[in-house]
């Protein structure tokens, strides 16, 4: 027995026509449509949207048809093959460069000079940079931690910076 609601699903996914959907689902949705007046609501608004639809495809097979009428055939095959030239040209100019030390490795030679092939693999150095933050943030973390269990209030810096951060003493 098919549910409602998959019987929602089914029609927005394939529309109102019962042939275009999965055959394991045509039976049961005839079943429920032979006793559920919403089934058939359902099935009213789908053959709307499929109306709108075709016209939709209608009117832009129209509007193809009048601009080909116009159009030389040769034209239109010299402009297609100069899009495809210029996309194979194009796919050919991008090139991955290695990331990381492969890439500083691989630009490592007599000719460059140390700081040259460093300059080429600044993405180490912000991940060095990540790193190093990190490890501060969790250095001061526990550093203040330690010291408002061990300081009291009479500890200048317990008493300016930490104190007023926690929300008490």
């Amino acid at each position: 027995m098919m549910t409602q609601k998959r019987f929602l699903f089914l029609a927005e996914s394939y529309g109102a026509d019962l042939s275009r959907w999965p055959p394991a689902d045509r039976g049961p949705a005839e079943a429920l449509l032979a006793q559920s007046p919403q089934a058939h609501a359902v099935l009213r608004e789908q053959q709307d949207v499929d109306a709108a639809i075709a016209r939709a495809f209608d009117a832009q097979d129209a509007e193809l048809q009048a601009r080909s009428a116009h159009e030389d055939p040769q034209a239109a095959l010299a402009r297609l093959r100069a899009g495809v030239a210029g996309r194979i040209a194009g796919q050919g100019a991008k090139t991955r460069l290695p990331r990381g030390w492969r890439h500083i490795m691989s630009r490592r030679s007599a000719a460059y000079p140390a700081w040259a092939a460093m300059a080429g693999g600044l993405l180490v150095f912000r991940r060095a940079g990540l790193v190093l933050g990190c490890a501060c943030a969790v250095t001061a973390g526990l550093w203040l931690g330690w010291m408002q269990s061990s300081g009291g209030a009479g500890d200048p810096l317990n008493m300016f910076l930490v104190i007023p951060v926690s929300g008490g003493g």
